[in-house]
């Protein structure tokens, strides 16, 4: 055995005292089986050749650091090994290099012949070259020797080696020792039968009657009649000794019975059941993160939002714990910082975006002993999606209204100065037309600006505003609409020059949702008031009246988009005019509230900062 440098030069080596011809130092730079290795970087066998008079073949073995180990075996030490094994009478074990030339017989017949033309090893030396070394597979069967003689062996590849390992025995001997075979072991099925029946006759006394009273033992045990034993005077030890195991096992059960560990048991089951056919997903999460609870949703939903592949829940969990929105959410769960938590997620599924909200929330026991956190997942994407859909239909049909609307009013607007002097109720006529049109062109900007400001692209351009001139205008254009109700629309604000900074159009259109919003929910005969008025915060404006009032379970949601309060057991416009003045209020800074009581009004109002009147504020 030596080592040698890349370069193929021993630097080290160990040989026996016997073989002397080792002792130069070796040089394998020029041999064929060394370029094969140094660009394989795989284990190689070489040639057999003779050292005199002692054949022997080399084995060359890469190593890490860019060296080489080379090992010289001798070949009949190795022939005795491979050769030790008889394949029948007159069976044969051939070893063949990879030009078809036998370089080992088990019998010394055929040793250094070519049988490179030989169809059979042909066809073999084809099927393994077009394979991997991991792919080869032991080829067996039935085939001709060299000689035409039919034969019945084996044949396995050796790549690393270059050698074939082929075991021949002439069929007329293999096909003999299997029909000696088969006699041999039908002559024992045979006396194998006889010798059960004999057994099964003689014991069947003994065994029987113990077997029929543990039957009947059994059958107590599932009619749960613990407290009646089976004999214990069986004629067999092993008999005697199983009675009395049935017996301890019966008093056991009964003690089971007494704890109702059943009802235990089923409870526990009756528990996971329901865990499990949760159409949400639920996790049990001890405090160091550790999942004792999880049903086949939140498995999914994990290995979805980790990115993995199926099966893969322990290490998708693990990647869960280092994507920051879910540790922002669950850690202060886990550390007890807070008692729940709820955040939305959407991520990205085989191209769709999907949305879940994932709720946390401690598990405590009776006693308060903390046992971890439960987490629901629940998927909202098909809500996510609805929401959307509403949005761009809104803002779709908002867009097609927007041009003509603006065209009417315009038109309106011509025909109303051609009235002819003296023709009141025509001219009443044209200019409600023209104010309802106003008012539908006022939904329309109202909704394309909430989607805007949904999308925080609406800007707000602040100047001072005139208080008084602004709620005087707002009842001002509404006057028909609370004529029409038999409705006392008025205004009250005492400082003519009260100024306040806002975006005029905006605000202007807040103030008109409230007011027209009180005058939809106001009974005939009632009043609605918008005032302003200084505080010490800026200056306040108030839309009050004394309609049918908010009840106390709309007043959480009445802000939300697309929430209505029933008119008169009928919902009335689209829900998104308390939306819009939320949202234009909070862009300036400020934010709307409401005092609403059913049957006695409502007041909803807003303070925005005051600021000086033009000329002053310029100067």
């Amino acid at each position: 055995m030596a080592l040698l440098d890349p370069l193929g030069m021993e630097k080290a080596k160990a040989f026996s005292t016997n073989h002397s011809f080792f002792s130069p130092r070796i040089d394998y730079t020029g041999r064929p089986l060394f370029a094969r290795v140094k660009k394989s970087r795989t284990p190689d066998t070489g040639e057999v050749y003779e050292k005199q008079g002692t054949s022997f073949f080399d084995i060359l073995y890469p190593l890490e650091n860019g060296q080489f180990m080379l090992v010289a075996v001798r070949w009949d030490l190795f022939r005795k090994l491979l050769f030790d094994q008889e394949v029948g009478k007159s069976g044969s074990i051939w070893v063949l290099d990879e030009k078809g030339r036998v370089i080992g017989d088990s019998r010394e017949a055929v040793e250094g012949k070519q049988f490179d033309q030989w169809p059979f090893f042909r066809d073999r030396l084809s099927e393994f070259k077009d394979q991997k070394e991991s792919d080869v597979q032991l080829w067996k069967g039935e085939f001709a020797d060299p000689s035409g003689k039919p034969i019945v062996g084996s044949i396995d590849w050796v790549k690393s080696a270059g050698w074939y390992i082929l075991s021949v025995q002439p069929q007329t001997e293999a096909y003999a020792e299997a029909t000696r075979l088969r006699r041999s072991a039908f002559l024992w099925m045979l006396c194998s039968f006889l010798g059960v029946g004999f057994f099964a006759y003689f014991w069947v006394q003994h065994i029987s009657t113990p077997i029929s009273r543990l039957a009947a033992g059994v059958k107590n045990v599932t009619r749960r009649r613990f407290e009646v034993k089976v004999p214990e005077d069986f004629g067999l030890e092993e008999f005697r000794a199983l009675g009395k195991a049935f017996n301890q096992m019966m008093q056991e059960l009964a003690s089971y019975e007494a704890m109702q560990v059943e009802k235990i048991i089923e409870e526990k089951t009756t528990v996971q059941s329901l865990l499990f056919s949760i159409q949400d997903g639920i996790l049990m999460v001890t405090p160091d993160s550790r999942v004792v609870i999880a049903n086949a949703p939140a498995r999914q939903w994990t290995i979805e939002v980790a990115g993995r592949s199926k099966g893969a829940f322990e290490t998708a969990w693990q990647s869960l714990q280092e994507y920051p929105p879910w540790t922002e959410m669950l850690i202060p769960v886990l550390e007890n910082e807070k008692e729940n938590a709820s955040e939305e997620f959407e991520f990205p599924v085989q191209g769709r975006n999907k949305w879940s909200r994932v709720m946390a929330q401690q598990v405590l026991t009776e006693g308060g002993r903390r046992l971890g956190v439960m987490i629901v997942i629940r998927d909202i994407t098909q809500d996510k999606e609805l929401e959307r859909m509403k949005e761009d239909f809104f803002n779709g049909i908002t867009h097609d209204l927007r041009t003509p609307l603006a065209a009417t009013i315009g038109y309106l607007g011509l025909c109303e100065g051609q009235v002819p002097e003296g023709d009141g109720d025509l001219s009443i006529l044209v200019g409600s037309a023209r104010q309802s049109a106003k008012r539908a062109l006022s939904l329309v900007e109202t909704i394309l600006s909430l989607a805007r400001l949904q999308a925080g692209k609406l800007t707000i351009n602040p100047v001072p505003v005139n208080a008084q001139g602004l709620v005087k205008k707002i009842v001002g254009d509404l006057s028909f609409q609370a004529d029409a109700k038999k409705i006392a629309l008025s205004w009250v604000c005492e400082d003519p020059k009260l100024w306040a900074l806002a975006d005029a159009s905006l605000i202007e259109r807040v103030l008109e949702n409230l007011t027209g919003n009180a005058i939809k929910y106001t009974m005939e005969n009632g009043w609605v008031k918008v005032s302003a008025r200084p505080v010490a915060e800026g200056v306040e404006f108030a839309v009050l009246d004394n309609g049918r009032g908010i009840p106390p379970e709309a007043l959480e949601k009445l802000f939300g988009k697309f929430q209505q309060v029933k008119a008169e057991d009928r919902a009335v416009g689209f829900g998104i005019g308390l939306a819009f003045s939320k949202g234009i209020v909070e862009a300036h800074g400020s934010s709307i509230a409401v005092v609403s009581a059913a049957s006695k009004g409502s007041n909803f109002f807003f303070v925005l900062e005051r600021t000086a009147a033009p000329a002053q504020a310029a100067a």
